[in-house]
């Protein structure tokens, strides 16, 4: 009976070790999520259709901030993961005495149809789909169509919520790696048309032409993960 006893005790005090091994910590993380846009023009004609297409694998280069300050970059493995709310949006840019965050979005549906081919819809907002990437073979899928209807000068914005945000109430804490207990995706960047040399075929000499650089909070990402394209 002792030694069941000490044994008990053994395996405890073990327990508690490997449990108080595990670090304690919590971070965030920023992920990319390649975009292709094409056919690749300055300008389309009604009945056009522009797609929008995601295909990169399940390594993900993420940088990682934590909450004791530390930042770097780490390679991560996500199978299956779920990004959660994630949006091909649209804004129609009309007004050039203000920003891209203040210009006309909603009733995408006025302008174009879409067509789904690739990825869950969870549902369609007024800004656009949200969906939801299918994962296969280790990588990370989706393709829509949109066919063009109304003539304007447009951009596409594709959007992330994380987990966290007011509105979502989904609970922000998500199971990325072992090593923290409190982890949460924080942002996801869209790289569109993004070359070997580094640059981004994005259109914004369009932007330029349309619309007052300086009066953007996130230039930079105006230049990289969004598409400006005109409809005639």
């Amino acid at each position: 009976m002792k030694k069941l006893k000490s044994f008990t005790l053994i395996c405890l005090s073990l327990l508690l070790f490997l449990s108080s091994c595990k670090k304690k910590c919590s971070s965030s993380y920023e992920f990319q999520h390649p975009v292709s846009v094409y056919p690749l023009k300055d300008r389309y004609k009604i009945n056009d259709t522009i797609w929008f297409e995601m295909n990169f694998p399940n390594v993900f280069d993420a940088k990682v901030s934590t909450s004791t300050g530390k930042n770097f970059n780490k390679e991560i493995t996500l199978k299956d993961f779920d990004f959660k709310r994630t949006f091909l949006s649209f804004t129609k840019l009309v007004d050039d005495s203000v920003n891209t965050l203040v210009q006309p979005s909603g009733f995408w549906q006025d302008y174009f149809d879409p067509i789904y081919i690739t990825g869950q819809i969870i549902q369609e907002l007024t800004d656009g789909p949200e969906y939801k990437l299918i994962y296969q073979n280790g990588r990370y899928l989706l393709k829509i169509g949109m066919i063009l209807k109304q003539s304007g000068r447009y951009l596409y914005n594709p959007l992330f919520f994380p987990p966290n945000f007011p509105s979502v109430g989904k609970g922000g804490e998500q199971d990325i790696t072992p090593e923290c207990e409190t982890e949460i995706v924080t942002k996801i960047r869209f790289p569109v048309n993004k070359q070997a040399d580094g640059s981004y075929l994005t259109n914004y000499h369009l932007f330029e032409q349309f619309m007052n650089p300086a009066l953007e909070p996130d230039l930079d990402r105006i230049q990289k993960e969004c598409f400006t394209f005109v409809v005639n």
